[in-house]
């Protein structure tokens, strides 16, 4: 097996790890997320002080989960990532050596990052020279659009709906004690 393809299935495999790893997450989040929103209903519907008390500390429990695991898979999510940036970086550098025709990585990468709006990409990257600094910001580490949707920002959503129920929460026992 030569090089390059040894390096193409590396990514493959990273990048299959990597999305695994984020569908396992959402799958996880979304099942404790489901439950919360039920324990957090629970505190509004129940008259009984017991009852309240009892689903706001399972809620807690569930929502520690929930912060574990989203602090963990975060961590995981991130370091994944850094290995198929990894792998990237190998591809390119070896492609530097091959003719223009034969860089599909680098040519995708200088399509994603630098100019989809150009109307002949091809002819862009027949006169595109690749410098290290150029290189370097086509695999530049959770920079790309989705990774920021999905590894920043869906992250900080779940942990603003954890706080979410227990606001409700809090105010709903907060009414049960004082109203």
């Amino acid at each position: 097996m030569d090089k390059i393809s040894t390096l193409w299935q590396g990514a493959s495999y990273q990048d299959n790890l990597l999305q695994s790893y984020r569908d396992f997450h959402l799958t996880i989040q979304s099942i404790l997320i489901a439950i919360g929103a039920g324990l957090s209903v629970a505190t509004l519907t129940f008259a009984d002080n017991l009852k309240i008390f009892s689903s706001y500390g399972l809620l807690v429990l569930i929502t520690g989960l929930g912060i574990y695991l989203l602090f963990t898979m975060n961590n995981l999510i991130k370091a994944r990532g850094e290995d198929v940036d990894y792998f990237h970086n190998q591809i390119i550098e070896y492609e530097k050596s091959l003719p223009k025709g034969e860089q599909v990585l680098t040519a995708f990468k200088v399509y994603q990052k630098f100019h989809r709006d150009k109307t002949d990409i091809n002819e862009y990257f027949s006169n595109f020279d690749l410098t290290e600094t150029i290189r370097n910001q086509l695999t530049e580490k959770g920079k790309g659009h989705t990774r920021l949707l999905l590894d920043k920002y869906l992250f900080w959503g779940f942990y603003v709906v954890w706080g979410c129920f227990h606001l409700v929460a809090i105010m709903s026992i907060i009414k049960q004690l004082f109203f």
